[in-house]
């Protein structure tokens, strides 16, 4: 998956996520030759798209009580 092309302008966003995920990530980039930053724009696309019609989620995307105190 490329970046981009075109009027679109790329958007910063920064994430944090657990030890194991980031373990999992570097391992899966490196072992495809990817870089961690390609797979993850590539699961958020997937995500996106699989989810951009509400009739189709796969899974309710509502906040928990606990992920509430996280932004």
């Amino acid at each position: 998956m490329a970046r981009p092309k075109g009027n679109r302008y790329p958007v910063r966003l920064s994430v944090s996520i657990d030890a194991a995920d980031h373990a999992a990530i570097s391992k899966l980039a490196a072992d495809m030759s990817l870089s961690a930053a390609w797979i993850v724009r590539k699961a958020v696309a997937e995500f996106v798209e699989r989810n951009c019609n509400e009739e189709q989620r796969e899974l309710p995307l509502l906040r928990s009580s606990k992920d509430k105190s996280v932004n």
